[in-house]
């Protein structure tokens, strides 16, 4: 899964995010919900990780200042994954 989503942060470089993915398109259905439980585990272990580090409470919000670098790049690879998933739902559903 490491190799995913290295992969896929390559491609998001390169291509906006509402594109549809080489890389998650060439995943079987049931790949494909394993990498969006994949990041969707690391996103939240890495918010996790930040808020640990370095945040604190203003005007009622959470602001995390650290680790921002892994926190955004799974944020979009989770928005990539469940764009594909949803592409998916949709082609399945005509």
């Amino acid at each position: 899964m490491e190799y995913l989503l290295t992969n896929l942060a390559d491609e998001l470089l390169v291509q906006d995010i509402t594109e549809p993915s080489a890389v998650l398109g060439s995943l079987c259905d049931d790949e494909l919900e394993a990498a969006y439980d994949f990041v969707l585990e690391h996103f939240a272990l890495e918010l996790l990780i930040g808020t640990d580090k370095n945040s604190e409470w203003s005007d009622g919000k959470l602001v995390i200042d650290a680790n921002h670098g892994p926190i955004h790049l799974l944020q979009t690879a989770f928005y990539a994954v469940r764009l594909e998933v949803q592409r998916r739902k949709i082609q399945h559903a005509s």
